[in-house]
C-alpha cells in the first residue's frame, strides 16, 4: 500500500516512515521517530522523541506520544526512548511521555487508550489492555496483558497490575492489583475474581475455581503470604495461573491492594 503525507503534515528530516501509513493534516512526526508500516495518523498528532511504533496502529486527532518525561529529575540533553507495538489505539488527547535516562517506556499490542488517557514514564504496559477516558498513571507503573482499567482512574507511581486485572471507575489504586482480580474504591481494594472476563477469555470452571482458590488463601483466609503460597505450592503445583499469582503477591514492593479491615 502507497504511503500517504498529507502536504500540511511536518515529518522531519530523519524520521522513517513505514510502507502505506498514511499521516494527515497538521501532524508533527520528529527526527528520531521510526513508524512501521500501516499506521494511521489523523490530524494534528504529534510523534516526538525517540519513538519507535510498529505496524497498524491508529492515533487520532491532538494525540501526542514520545515527548520527554514530565519527572523533575530528567533534564536537557537526557536521551530516553518510548517503544510501542502493533495494533494499538490511541484516541482523542492520550499522552505518552517518554522514559527517564536511558530506559524505555514500552507499550505491547492491541491496546485501546481512550480519550484524555494519560501513560507516564518508564510506564510498562502489555497486549490487549483497555485504558479509559481520563484515567492516568504516574511514573513506573506496569499493567499486564489483558487488564481494563476504567474512567478516571489514577494511578500512582510503581503500582503493578496483573494480568486481566479489573479496575473500577474513579479509583484510586495506590497498591498492587492483583492477577485475575476486580478491584474498586478509594483506595482500589482487591474485591473479587474476574470471572466474566475469565470467561470471555476462554477460562472454564475448573481453571477459574483454582484462581479463585488461590484469590481466597492469599487475600482473604487472613494468613501470612508464606503460609498461603505453602499451602497453595502443595495445592496446584502445576496451575500455571496459580503460580503466576503467588510469584506475583511475593514479588509486590508496595503491598497488595487487601481489603481494610471493618
Amino acid at each position: 500500500m502507497k504511503t500517504d503525507i498529507h502536504p500540511a503534515a511536518v515529518i522531519e528530516d530523519g524520521a522513517v516512515i513505514g510502507d502505506g501509513c498514511k499521516i494527515g493534516p497538521f501532524c508533527y512526526v520528529g527526527p528520531n521517530v521510526k513508524l512501521g508500516k500501516n499506521n494511521l495518523l489523523h490530524s494534528n498528532v504529534v510523534i516526538d522523541g525517540n519513538t519507535e511504533m510498529g505496524d497498524g496502529n491508529e492515533v487520532y486527532s491532538f494525540a501526542c506520544l514520545g515527548k520527554v518525561s514530565q519527572d523533575l529529575k530528567f533534564k536537557a540533553g537526557m536521551v530516553a526512548y518510548t517503544k510501542i507495538g502493533d495494533g494499538n489505539t490511541f484516541r482523542e488527547y492520550v499522552t505518552v511521555n517518554a522514559a527517564s535516562e536511558g530506559a524505555t517506556t514500552t507499550i505491547g499490542n492491541n491496546c485501546l487508550f481512550l480519550s484524555y488517557s494519560h501513560i507516564a514514564h518508564d510506564c510498562i504496559l502489555g497486549n490487549n489492555i483497555i485504558i479509559s477516558t481520563d484515567t492516568k498513571m504516574a511514573g513506573h507503573v506496569e499493567v499486564g496483558n489483558h487488564a481494563i482499567i476504567n474512567a478516571k482512574t489514577g494511578i500512582v507511581q510503581f503500582v503493578r497490575i496483573g494480568d486481566f486485572a479489573f479496575i473500577g471507575g474513579l479509583n484510586k489504586v495506590a497498591k498492587d492489583i492483583l492477577p485475575y482480580c476486580i478491584a474498586d474504591g478509594i483506595p482500589s481494594e482487591i474485591r473479587a475474581i474476574n470471572k466474566i472476563g475469565l470467561e470471555r477469555n476462554g477460562y472454564d470452571a475448573d481453571a477459574i475455581k483454582r484462581i479463585y482458590s488461590a484469590y481466597k488463601a492469599i487475600i482473604r483466609s487472613g494468613k501470612p503470604l508464606d503460609e498461603a503460597a505453602a499451602e497453595l505450592q502443595e495445592r496446584f503445583p502445576d496451575d500455571e495461573d496459580v503460580q503466576k499469582m503467588i510469584t506475583f503477591a511475593q514479588e509486590s514492593k508496595l503491598g497488595l491492594a487487601r481489603p481494610r479491615a471493618k
